[in-house]
């Protein structure tokens, strides 16, 4: 069986579906990827996988009618020139292309994934931003009648695109616990013991586009807050900057480092190396997540979670309860309302006041990580949905760490 896999950004085939990609060629299937781009890393990365990787023309941050029609051609190209037994498109460009042109070329079986809905389906406040939203409904319902599987990340999603009659009778849908996490690649990293929480110096980390519905100002500003009165504890902020019309500037992040609220470590191709330094992961995120992928890893890693109750956020904390006030308390962390600074200073102020909670509370994490998000699942759900067995039915599924890659 060939499987075609694509997206709009390259990068995240290393760190969204390398082990998808894995699972595939273990269990026989001939893997072509491709993207925008064509990056080294990326070719490298593939090629380790057993597959290898075709880019092709497509400008992934924006979706334009009259200008796409080179994506539309290389992508029409390319499933006639490699002839996939099957389609497996992600995010929300290729999908919405990828399943209209895929039929167009004769590919026998098309499967889409939807892995966060961004801020194009959230509530709109402009004219502008109902008229995209509106366009958006239509080219969904349009693509999608063209699936013959479709995958998302959340509950909410599903009925989110029920409500909105985006999903197609009679077209299966499956749920994933986001894109999973691989337990071996992000390992435990327990907090007993940890002498910088002993001596009140904790680190709290974000990990993410720099992006302001990510909450990366929300972050920047409770830190603010937290370090006038804590001079000791740092904050952290691990991500690009991005083109999105939506990001947070350079100068922005620049005043805050040069003030001494946070650090900045901008791009960091290895994420497990800087969170087993950290004690608490914060992600005040309103975007519509999928599940926020660094908050899997940070589960995974062993780190309390700070984050939303916002769809796909809120299911990184374990069994949230409202004690007192605005936040939601769980096993593993804190749920806080959307754009809430001092909700957020507040869950932060936490630990800082009880920091005999920081590592049952990371204990309890992994053990979300591991009963909910392990990619082991996650791959499970979406070979079966594929009809991608091993040769014995009987056979267990086997599970391997992702290769490391240099420069990746």
């Amino acid at each position: 069986m060939k499987v075609l896999v694509l997206t709009a950004d390259a990068n995240t085939l290393i760190y969204h579906r390398g082990d998808l990609i894995r699972d595939l060629a273990v269990h026989g299937c001939q893997v072509v990827t491709s993207a925008a781009e064509d990056y080294e890393h990326v070719q490298k990365f593939v090629q380790s996988l057993g597959a290898r990787h075709v880019p092709i023309r497509m400008v992934r941050s924006r979706v334009n009618l009259l200008k796409d029609w080179i994506t539309w051609l290389d992508m029409f190209r390319l499933f006639r020139r490699e002839k996939p037994d099957a389609l497996f498109a992600y995010t929300i460009k290729s999908v919405v292309y990828g399943c209209v042109v895929a039929r167009l070329a004769g590919v026998p079986k098309v499967y889409a994934l939807l892995p966060g809905l961004g801020f194009t389906f959230v509530k709109t406040e402009t004219l502008k931003q109902a008229i995209v939203q509106w366009i958006s409904v239509l080219l969904h319902r349009f693509a999608l009648k063209r699936a013959d599987v479709i995958f998302m990340q959340n509950k909410d999603d599903v009925k989110l695109f029920t409500d909105m009659r985006m999903l197609p009778p009679g077209v299966p849908v499956h749920v994933t616990a986001g894109s999973g996490v691989n337990l071996e690649e992000y390992p435990h990293v327990p907090l007993e013991g940890n002498a910088d929480i002993a001596a009140g110096r904790i680190r709290f980390v974000l990990v993410s586009r720099l992006l302001i519905s990510k909450g990366v100002c929300v972050f920047a500003e409770a830190a603010r807050k937290i370090k006038a009165r804590h001079p000791q504890v740092e904050f952290h902020l691990v991500g690009p900057f991005d083109p999105n019309p939506n990001r947070v500037t350079e100068e922005e992040v620049a005043q805050w480092v040069k003030e001494g609220t946070l650090i900045h470590h901008g791009m960091i191709k290895d994420i497990p190396s800087i969170l087993k330094t950290m004690h608490i992961f914060c992600l005040p995120t309103w975007y519509r997540e999928g599940v926020p992928h660094a908050s899997l890893e940070a589960l995974s890693t062993g780190l309390p979670m700070i984050t939303t109750d916002s769809v796909g956020a809120k299911e990184c904390v374990a069994d949230p309860t409202t004690p007192a006030g605005v936040l939601k308390q769980g096993r593993n962390g804190f749920l806080c309302p959307t754009r809430d600074i001092d909700a957020v200073a507040q869950a932060m102020q936490y630990f800082i006041d009880h920091p005999d909670q920081i590592a049952p509370m990371g204990q309890a994490s992994r053990q979300l990580a591991a009963e909910v998000f392990d990619v082991r699942f996650v791959n499970q759900i979406i070979l079966r949905a594929m009809a991608v067995e091993p040769a014995n039915s009987a056979q267990p599924f086997v599970h391997q760490p992702c290769p490391q890659v240099a420069g990746a």
